[in-house]
Order: structure tokens, then sequence, then C-alpha cells
């Protein structure tokens, strides 16, 4: 019941005894004046001695991992918290944001949450919000606790045993060698030790020759950079399927039911395989703004790379051919390149042939978005667009992306049907 209304009646009652004389109404009066000043009381000592632990959560992870939290309400009084609701704001899918807490004196609760990270994205979690109320329920406090944190999930990444990828041998002679910061496979001399040198750098056998610490120097391996371009137009993507197109969820599976996730993942999954293989790997892509990434290599591109993705959506976008025309001298020389788009016409590939000499080979990872959403324009495999160079991948709804890029199937031979929805 409102406090307001409670007083009210008290007064109504106090001036009926004032006016009757009747002991009863007096007693009623005093009774609801005292529930009304215990219950504001207890109210405003709901917070006395409480203490509240938080641990800080791990803020990046991986789509398909857990977010794990716990939290801590201590109460070393001895009145007992009869009510205490606990509201944790944040923006994560999926989230238990709410518990209702009873603490008895001189004890401790302990709230435990876990949640599976199904979507990739910047979240935030916090601040907590407490509210306590009296055992009657008239008067509730509120205060805010703890900080707000920023969560930040990476897109997911599928094992992979193989990709086959084409790989560019530089031609002998024209090699231009460069210093790599990485141990590779090419040792081209040693050097005295340098502060900060690592020592699995250190070449013992030179060390043993000279009396003196000498460390190895390391070139670049002879193979093309790896250049993964993504294509986000949202002329083409179909963010979530149509009900005509779902497919049923599958937990290990996130990607699901969104060419725009397959495309995300794909970029993700290639980048990572490329990585773990001594590959220097760049990414340009298109989400908002321009996202360009140079061909590095190591673990601290790919955390670069999935952080880009992490936030990459669909977006209004120059046309394919445009993006890789303007972009051409990422391109040109010794560079792979690997496009991820649901344009499956092929004829962006004229924006890389405008490259002076660009003779690299070419793949592409088709999306057919049409098996996501059935509106979506039909567009057919432009022949004359292709060249002998191209490789080609194709991904509909439902698709394992293991499967499809372990397969190396080369899936130029494809019938366009209308009532499949696309390519099968």
């Amino acid at each position: 019941m409102n406090p307001v209304a409670i007083l009210l009646l008290a007064v109504i009652i106090g001036i009926s005894a004032v006016a009757t004389g009747w002991r009863l109404l007096f007693q009623l009066c005093w009774l609801l004046l005292a529930v009304l000043i215990f219950s504001y009381l207890w109210s405003r000592i709901a917070f006395w001695r409480l203490s509240i632990l938080r641990e800080i959560p791990e803020l990046r992870l991986q789509v398909g991992q857990t977010l794990r939290e716990w939290l801590v309400l201590r109460n070393p009084s001895f009145l007992p918290k009869l009510w205490i609701e606990v509201r944790d704001g944040g923006t994560l899918p999926n989230r238990q944001v709410g518990s209702v807490l009873s603490i008895p004196s001189r004890a401790e609760r302990r709230w435990r949450r876990r949640t599976l990270c199904t979507a990739r994205g910047l979240y935030h979690l916090g601040p907590l919000t407490i509210s306590a109320s009296d055992p009657f329920g008239l008067f509730t406090r509120e205060i805010e606790a703890g900080e707000r944190f920023d969560l930040l999930v990476y897109p997911q990444i599928v094992e992979l045993r193989e990709f086959p990828l084409p790989a560019l041998e530089l031609p002998g002679g024209t090699v231009t060698r460069r210093r790599s910061f990485q141990s590779t496979p090419n040792v081209t001399t040693v050097r005295d030790y340098l502060p900060g040198d690592s020592l699995n750098r250190v070449s013992w056998r030179a060390t043993a020759h000279h009396q003196k610490l000498m460390v190895k120097e390391f070139d670049l391996d002879p193979v093309a950079d790896v250049w993964i371009v993504l294509d986000l137009d949202r002329r083409l993507h179909a963010p979530k399927a149509t009900p005509d197109r779902s497919v049923e969820p599958d937990g290990r599976r996130h990607y699901l039911n969104s060419s725009v996730e397959y495309s995300v993942t794909i970029a993700a999954t290639v980048a990572s395989y490329m990585l773990e293989r001594g590959r220097s790997v760049g990414l340009l892509t298109w989400s908002g703004e321009r996202q360009v990434l140079p061909p590095e290599r190591g673990s601290r591109q790919l955390w670069k790379i999935l952080e880009v993705l992490a936030v990459a959506h669909e977006s209004q976008t120059p046309p394919l051919r445009d993006v890789l025309a303007s972009h051409q001298q990422f391109f040109a020389g010794n560079h792979s390149l690997l496009v991820i788009t649901p344009d499956i016409t092929g004829r962006w590939l004229s924006g890389v042939d405008l490259a002076p000499g660009y003779n690299a080979p070419v793949t592409a990872i088709f999306v057919d978005a049409r098996s996501f959403d059935s509106r979506l324009p039909l567009l057919r495999p432009d022949g004359a667009g292709r060249t002998g160079r191209l490789r080609e991948f194709w991904v509909r709804n439902g698709d394992d992306i293991r499967d499809r890029l372990e397969s190396g199937v080369d899936s130029r031979a494809v019938v366009v049907a209308e009532g499949r929805g696309g390519v099968r």
C-alpha cells in the first residue's frame, strides 16, 4: 500500500477518534503511525554495514565462451536484510540481470552467474542497482554500486585442419628481403646480443665460436601476404534469415541464419588459420567507415583483426568493384587476395584487374544471401567475368563452415534455382 494512503487513513481515523472518543480508533491510529515510522526507519538502515564485493569479470571473450561473474553481499550487523534486490544493468543478450536475496544477520550471500556469449559485439556490464525494502513493503531505498565495464565479444573461430588457399611463390632473383621481428625458418645472419633480445633467438653455436652471446636474425618467408577483403554491403546481405529460409539453431554454430555472421566468422577463421601458419595477413572492410589493417604476422595481428570484426556490421558501402579498384595499391605486388562477399556475379573481379601487373591468385568465398532471405534479388554467376586464377567456395545458410572450407571443392559448376533460393 502507498505510505501516503496509510498516512491519510491514520489522519481520518484520528479525527474520528477525537470526534467519537472511541478508544479502539485511537489505538488503530497510533498503530498505523507506528507502522509508518518503523517501516521508514527500517528502510533508512537497510544498507547499514552492508558490503558488496564484485569480481571484475574477463572482458575479452569469444562467441561460444561463457562469461562468469560472482557477487558477494555481506551483512556483519545484527539486523537481518529481509529483502535485497540486486539488478545489474547491461546489454549482453540472455544475461540474468536481477535477483532477490535475503541475508540473515552476520551472514553473506553469493550470487553466481554464467552467461553464454552467443553474439559478437561491444556490450556493457553494470553498474549494480541495489534496492531494499521494509518488511511491509511501504518504503524502498535504492543505491548504485560498482563500475560499468565494457565487454568485447570476438567472433567465433572455427578450427580448420586445412584450407587450400593458394600461396604465391615469389620469383627467384626478385625477392626484396624484409627483416622479421618473429622467428621464421629463414636465418640470414647473426649479430651481437643486445638488451631486450629474446633468448630463443640466441645462436648457441655462434656464441661458442665467438665467446660472446650472438643472436640470429630472420627474413620473412618468400610467400605472399594474404589480404582478406570482407564485403559488408547491406544491399546484398541478409542480417537475419526469413522464416522460410531459417534453419534450426545449433549451439555449436552461432553464425547460422545470418549472412553477415557467416561472412565475419569466415574472415576470423581464415585469418586465424593463416596467422597460425606463419603467414602475414591484412584486412580490408567497410563497416560504417573504412577499416584497413596492413599485413602483419603473429598473435597480436589476430587480436587486431578480431577487434575490428567484433563490431563490424553491414552498412552502406561503395560497390565491391570500386573498393578493390580504389585500393589496388595494396594488392599490387606479392599478395594473395581472399574476398568474402555475397556478390556471386563475380563482376567485381575487374576491380582487381586494374592493378598493373597483378597476377596473383584470387580466392572468393561466396556467401549466397538468397539462402538466408528469399526477398533479395536473384544473382547469377557471370561466367564471362571469371578468370583462370579465381578459386571459388560457396556457402549457404545451414552449411558448416569447416566442411565448406576444408573440402577444397571448386564450385564453378553451379546450378541457379529460383525455387531453391540461389546456388545449390
